[in-house]
C-alpha cells in the first residue's frame, strides 16, 4: 500500500513541475493543433490564433477567436492556460452586404495553416538566431496566425518572435503561409 501512495505521489510531483508548451519545435505545434480540435470540432472556423510563451507560469498562453457556425456572424475568445479553458468575450460580426463570414477566417483542415510548416519554420527561426546571432539558447516568445480582414488569403502570414532565452531583444520573422520569408529583423 504504501508503494502506491509513494508512486502516486511521485507521479503528481513530475508532472506539476513540467511546463506544458505549444512553441518548443514541431512535434508541440502538432499537439496544439490536437488541443484546437478537442475543444472546437474539425468544423471550426478561426479568426485568429495566437500563443505567448508565458515563463512564469506552467505553460504558453494561447488565445483564439473561433466559431462553429460562421453564417450566424457570432464568434467566442476563448483562452487556454495551465490545461484549462476560459471563454473572455462574444463578438459579433459586421460585413458589408454580400460578404460571407467564412470568406474572412480559415479552418485547421491544412488548407491555408498548416502545422507542420509552422512548425518548421519554427525550428528554422529559431536555428538562425542560434547560429546568426550566436546565442546559444532559444525560446519562441510568440506566434501569430491571424485572417486578413480584406479576406485576400493570399496575404496571410506566419508571425514568429524569437528571443534569448533569458531575456532579450525579440527577433521577428514574417513569413507567407508557403513558408516563404516576407520579412526578418535579425
Amino acid at each position: 500500500m504504501k508503494n502506491i501512495i509513494y508512486t502516486l505521489a511521485l507521479v503528481a510531483f513530475i508532472s506539476c513541475g513540467k511546463k506544458k508548451s505549444f512553441t518548443e519545435n514541431a512535434s508541440s505545434l502538432e499537439k496544439l493543433k490536437k488541443v484546437l480540435t478537442n475543444k472546437f470540432g474539425e468544423e471550426a472556423f478561426y479568426t485568429s490564433i495566437s500563443l505567448s510563451n508565458s515563463r512564469t507560469s506552467s505553460g504558453d498562453l494561447l488565445s483564439v477567436t473561433q466559431t462553429k457556425d460562421p453564417s450566424s456572424l457570432q464568434m467566442e475568445d476563448w483562452a487556454y492556460l495551465d490545461g484549462k479553458w476560459t471563454q473572455s468575450s462574444e463578438i459579433t460580426l459586421e460585413l458589408s452586404e454580400g460578404a460571407k463570414a467564412e470568406d474572412f477566417m480559415f479552418q485547421l483542415d491544412e488548407s491555408i495553416v498548416k502545422f507542420d510548416v509552422l512548425g518548421k519554420l519554427v525550428e528554422q527561426s529559431k536555428q538562425k538566431i542560434i547560429e546568426e546571432k550566436k546565442i546559444d539558447d532559444v525560446i519562441v516568445e510568440s506566434i501569430f496566425i491571424n485572417a486578413p480582414n480584406n479576406g485576400d488569403f493570399s496575404t496571410m502570414e506566419y508571425y514568429i518572435i524569437i528571443k534569448p532565452k533569458n531575456g532579450g531583444t525579440g527577433f521577428d520573422f514574417h513569413y507567407k503561409m508557403d513558408s516563404t520569408l516576407l520579412k526578418s529583423d535579425y
